[in-house]
């Protein structure tokens, strides 16, 4: 029974007492930078591996973000890849805490040292976020939300959506082709819409519908609206040369080529790239849905 009465008591001593590195201090250096908890732990190698892992997983993520592998399925990897690494590298510092007995008691193990491992790789991530506010001024990071409904139903209020930024680099633009372009009238604003005709195009609007070359196109993504609203029945013009024609798919609710005041053909040179797929959006089943050209993925 003495003994009994002893053993719990030795064991609380030696949690109370305990000489190894503090799981909670390793979970909070963690959590500022990935491998720093395990700098703390006296193990720079493997934290120095996982730290470059984590940058590789976020530099795959600002590829899918800025069109140059802008696909659902590369952003979701990438994504998920990330927040993986994060989670395991938080796991492995804490229960490597948990079962170290004793401090590592190595020369690199004081506050100096780690103060200036987290200044370095914050240095390290401010390059690439450095570089991706000024490739989203530009246009370049491909990381778009619909804030008008104009593009309803094919693109919904606040969905966010992923454009391919190379594909005009080596293709001419193509009728049915949801593209993300400079505004013809507004340089600093970017717009969203389908192309409908292009340059040499004849190209008339009646009812809300578009008719190309005498012919009206098959368009079962569009909302029409009132057939007799503004702007819904247009006589037929030819697009200019080095032009698109473009049109919101909801009719009713959006400012294109039709408005010459506010808008008119746009400028290939305008298009900045071709919209790929839904990336975010409140309606699970629709994320990953594609939506850049209706017959050619």
């Amino acid at each position: 029974m003495a003994f009994a009465d002893y053993a719990p008591a030795q064991a609380d001593d030696q949690s109370t007492n305990r000489r190894g590195p503090s799981p909670w201090v390793t979970a909070l250096l963690t959590a500022l930078t990935p491998g720093l908890g395990h700098l703390y732990l006296g193990q720079p190698r493997r934290g120095v591996t996982l730290f470059i892992l984590v940058i590789i997983a976020d530099t795959l993520l600002m590829f899918a973000m800025m069109g140059v592998l802008a696909r659902f399925w590369m952003f979701a990897v990438s994504f998920a890849l990330l927040v993986g690494l994060w989670l395991y590298i938080m796991v492995d510092a804490i229960s490597r805490a948990n079962r170290m007995q004793d401090f590592p008691h190595q020369s690199f193990n004081r506050w100096t040292t780690y103060a200036g491992a987290f200044v370095l790789a914050c240095l390290i991530f401010a390059g690439p976020c450095i570089y991706a506010v000024h490739a989203k001024a530009s246009g370049r990071l491909l990381w778009l939300n619909a804030v008008t409904p104009s593009m309803e139903p094919t693109l919904r209020l606040g969905e966010y959506f992923l454009a391919d930024a190379t594909y005009y680099r080596s293709r001419h633009p193509s009728r049915g082709e949801v593209t993300v372009y400079v505004h013809p009238k507004q340089e600093q604003v970017h717009y969203i819409k389908r192309i409908v005709a292009v340059e040499g195009d004849r190209i008339a609007i009646k009812g809300g519908r578009a008719i190309v070359n005498g012919v009206m196109v098959e368009e079962p993504y569009i909302q029409v609206g009132d057939p007799q609203a503004h702007f819904a029945n247009e006589p037929e013009i030819r697009v200019p040369a080095g032009h698109v024609y473009v049109l919101g798919d909801n009719r009713a609710e959006s400012v294109d080529s039709r408005d010459y005041v506010a808008h008119g053909p746009v400028p290939v040179a305008n298009l900045i790239g071709r919209v790929t797929d839904i990336a975010i959006s409140r309606h699970l089943l629709r994320m990953g849905r594609w939506i850049g050209t209706p017959s050619n993925p």
